[in-house]
C-alpha cells in the first residue's frame, strides 16, 4: 500500500496522467478488503487538472466509503465540499461525485452535517431529467441526507425537490423493465417515504397523479423490494382521503390482497414478512374507512376486495382474520349493506368465530375480539338485523366476555350490546333481569379507567329501562347498589344526548316503581348526590339547551317533587336559584312549569 502512495504522489509531482489513472485503479480494485490510514494524497488528486483523474478518485472515494472503517477518513470538510462542487459539472465526473458523497454519507451523521450547499444538491435534481445513472445517483444520495433529518426534508420541500422527484417517477413508471430502472424507482420512493411525514395539505402535497404513479408501479414490479417501497409511501399517506380514493380506484386493496396471499408461507417464519404482512393489513381497512371507496370496494356485494375479504374469515392467522372482519365492518356502515351481509350469513360467522375467542384473556386475541364485536355493532344499527341476529345467538355468545378485563375489548362489548337492545323488548328484558349482568357493568361504571367504558355503562342502563317496556323490572335494577347512581353520573355529561338519556330513565324507573322500591330509589338519587349535578349541568348548559332537553329535565324535576326528601335535598342547594334562570332560554317553551318548580324547591 505505502508502494501504490508513493508512485501516486510521485506522478503527482510529474503530472503522468498515465501513471495515476493505473495506480488508482489498483487501490480501485483492492476497495473491498484495502483500508485507507491517510488521505492525504486523495485531497490533492481532487484538484489535479486533469479532469479524467479527478473522476478516478472519486470513484475510488465512492467504492471505499461503502466500507464504514473508510467511511470516516473521507468524512472531510475539504474532500466534502470539493466533491460537492464536482456535482454541478457535467459527464462522468458528476456521477462520480454524488455516488461518493452519498457513500460518504450513508449512515454517517458527521459527513452529512458536512454538506453545508444544501439547496445545490437539491437542485441537481432538475438537471438528471435526462441521465438515467446521474438521477440514480443523486436520489441515493437524497435517501441518506434526509433519513430522519426534520430540517432538511423541510428544506427540501421547500426548494422543490417533490415535483422534481414526481416528474422523475412519471418518466420510470413508463420505462422499459430493468435492474437500472429498477433501482431509479426504489430510490425515488424511498426519497418520497423520507418526504411524506413532512407534507401537508396546502402548500407540499402529494399529487394523485402521483400515488397514481406509485400504484401503477405496484401493479407492474415483480420487484418485492419495489413493491414493499410503494406500499411504505400508501402507509404514510393513507390517512389522506384523495390518496384513498386513488388507491380504490387503482384496485390497489385487491394489489395487497394477492401480494399477502403470494407470500403467506413466509408469514410464520420470517419477522420482516408479517411486518410488511401488517402494514399491508392496516392500508385495506384505511382505504376502507373512506365512504366513497368503501361503496365503489363493495360494489353492491359484488367487489372483489369485498369477496376477498370474506375469504380471510376462514383464516387461522389473526391478523388476516382480524383485518377480514375490520374491513366487513367498514362495508357495513351503510344500511343497505348490513343487511345483504346479514342476508349472506356473514353474521352468524361472526358470532361462531367470537365463540371461539369470547373466553380468551390472551393479548394476542384482543384484536380479533375488538373486531368481532366492532363489525357485530355495526351490523345490527339497522332495526331489520336486530332480531335476526339475536336469534343467531348473539347475546350468549358475548354474555361469557363480561369476565374479560380488557378496555379496548369491554368498550366494544358495551357498545354491542346497547345497539342489540335498541327497540328490542325481550333482549332488554332479559339483560335488565340478570343481576350479575348489571351488577359487572356497575363494577366497570366505577373501577374502569377507560372514559369509554364509564361513559357507555350508563347509557346501556338507561336503554335497557327505556326499552324494557316493563316497570316489573325495575325493582331488580335498583336494587343492586350504585345502579341507579351510574345513570345519576350521566346527567354532567358534556353530551346532550348522554344527559337526556339520562333524565328520561331517571323518569321512567320514578314513574314505574311503587314502595317499598320507589323509597330505595329516592335514597340512591339522594347518595348519587343529584342536587349537585342538576346545580351543575343546569348552570353550565341551561342557557344553551335545546327544548328537548328542557322538556326532559322538567318532566323529571316534577316526578322527583313527589319525594320530600329529594325536595329538601334541592331545597338546600338553592337550586331553584340556578332553575329559573330557565325562563332566559328562547327554547324554554313552559315558563309556568318553571315557575311551578321553583316555588317547590324554594326555602
Amino acid at each position: 500500500m505505502e508502494n501504490v502512495v508513493a508512485c501516486i504522489n510521485s506522478a503527482i509531482e510529474s503530472r503522468n496522467d498515465r501513471e495515476l489513472t493505473k495506480n488508482l485503479k489498483w487501490l480501485l480494485d483492492q476497495a473491498g478488503t484495502l483500508t485507507l490510514k491517510d488521505a492525504g494524497f486523495v485531497r490533492t488528486l481532487l484538484n489535479y487538472p486533469a479532469v479524467q483523474v479527478r473522476t478516478a478518485v472519486s470513484d475510488v472515494i465512492a467504492e471505499y466509503c461503502k466500507r464504514s472503517e473508510n467511511r470516516k477518513l473521507f468524512t472531510d470538510r475539504e474532500i466534502v465540499e470539493k466533491l460537492t462542487r464536482f456535482a454541478e459539472t457535467e459527464g462522468e465526473l458528476r456521477v462520480a461525485s454524488v455516488r461518493a458523497l452519498a457513500n460518504i454519507c450513508y449512515e454517517n451523521e458527521e459527513g452529512c452535517g458536512l454538506i453545508d450547499d444544501i439547496d445545490a444538491i437539491f437542485s441537481l435534481l432538475q438537471k438528471a431529467r435526462d441521465d438515467d445513472p446521474f438521477a440514480t445517483k443523486v436520489c441515493g444520495l437524497l435517501v441518506n441526507l434526509l433519513h430522519g433529518r426534520d430540517g432538511l426534508c423541510e428544506a427540501a420541500l421547500r426548494a422543490g425537490v417533490l415535483p422534481a422527484i414526481e416528474r422523475l417517477l412519471a418518466k420510470y413508471k413508463d420505462a422499459p423493465p430493468g435492474l437500472q430502472n429498477e433501482l431509479s424507482v426504489v430510490l425515488l420512493l424511498s426519497v418520497l417515504n423520507a418526504l411524506a411525514e413532512y407534507t401537508d395539505d396546502t402548500e407540499h402535497v402529494f399529487s394523485d397523479a402521483t400515488i397514481a404513479s406509485v400504484a401503477d408501479i405496484f401493479k407492474c414490479s415483480d420487484s418485492l423490494e419495489t413493491c414493499v417501497s410503494c406500499l411504505e409511501l400508501f402507509s404514510a399517506l393513507c390517512e389522506k382521503d384523495n390518496v384513498k380514493r386513488v388507491l380504490a380506484e387503482r384496485g390497489v386493496c385487491d394489489l395487497l390482497y394477492n401480494l399477502i396471499e403470494k407470500y403467506r408461507d413466509k408469514l410464520d417464519s420470517d419477522a420482516d414478512c408479517r411486518s410488511v404482512l401488517r402494514m399491508a393489513c392496516d392500508v385495506i381497512v384505511l382505504v376502507l374507512t373512506d365512504d366513497a371507496c368503501m361503496n365503489l370496494l363493495y360494489d353492491e356485494g359484488r367487489g372483489k376486495t369485498y369477496e376477498n375479504m370474506l375469504t380471510w374469515l376462514d383464516s387461522e392467522d389473526p391478523d388476516l382474520l382480524s383485518t377480514s372482519v375490520l374491513a366487513l365492518g367498514n362495508f357495513a356502515r351503510r344500511d343497505t349493506h348490513c343487511i345483504e351481509i346479514v342476508d349472506r350469513g356473514v353474521s352468524k360467522k361472526l358470532i361462531t368465530l367470537l365463540g371461539k375467542y369470547n373466553e380468551s384473556s390472551s393479548l394476542e386475541d384482543v384484536n380479533v375480539q375488538h373486531a368481532l364485536l366492532s363489525t357485530l355493532k355495526n351490523l345490527v344499527i339497522p332495526k331489520e338485523n336486530k332480531r335476526r341476529v339475536l336469534d343467531e345467538g348473539v347475546i350468549e355468545i358475548m354474555y361469557p366476555m363480561l369476565k374479560l378485563d380488557n378496555n379496548m375489548v369491554v368498550f366494544k362489548l358495551l357498545g354491542t350490546f346497547r345497539m342489540l337492545v335498541d327497540g328490542q323488548r325481550d333482549a332488554a328484558s332479559d339483560l335488565v333481569s340478570r343481576r350479575d349482568f348489571i351488577e359487572r357493568l356497575v363494577y366497570w361504571c366505577y373501577n374502569s379507567d377507560h372514559l369509554g367504558v364509564r361513559g357507555e355503562v350508563p347509557r346501556i342502563f338507561s336503554w335497557l329501562v327505556k326499552n324494557c317496556h316493563s316497570a316489573d323490572l325495575f325493582p331488580t335494577f335498583v336494587s343492586i347498589k350504585d345502579s341507579v347512581g351510574c345513570i345519576v353520573d350521566m346527567i354532567v355529561s358534556n353530551h346532550a344526548v348522554m344527559q337526556n338519556e339520562a333524565y328520561s330513565a331517571l323518569g321512567l324507573l320514578c314513574a314505574g316503581l311503587s314502595e317499598p322500591h320507589l323509597g330505595r330509589f329516592y335514597e340512591s338519587l339522594i347518595n348519587a348526590e343529584l342536587e349537585s349535578k342538576l346545580r351543575f349541568i343546569t348552570t353550565k348548559y341551561g342557557a344553551k339547551w335545546n327544548a328537548e332537553t328542557i322538556e326532559n329535565l322538567l318532566g323529571l324535576l316534577e316526578r322527583l317533587s313527589a319525594s320530600e326528601k329529594v325536595v329538601a335535598q334541592l331545597r338546600d342547594s338553592d337550586y331553584a336559584d340556578v332553575l329559573i334562570r330557565l325562563k332566559d332560554n328562547p327554547n324554554a317553551k313552559n315558563p309556568d312549569e318553571i315557575d311551578r318548580l321553583v316555588e317547590k324547591f324554594k326555602k
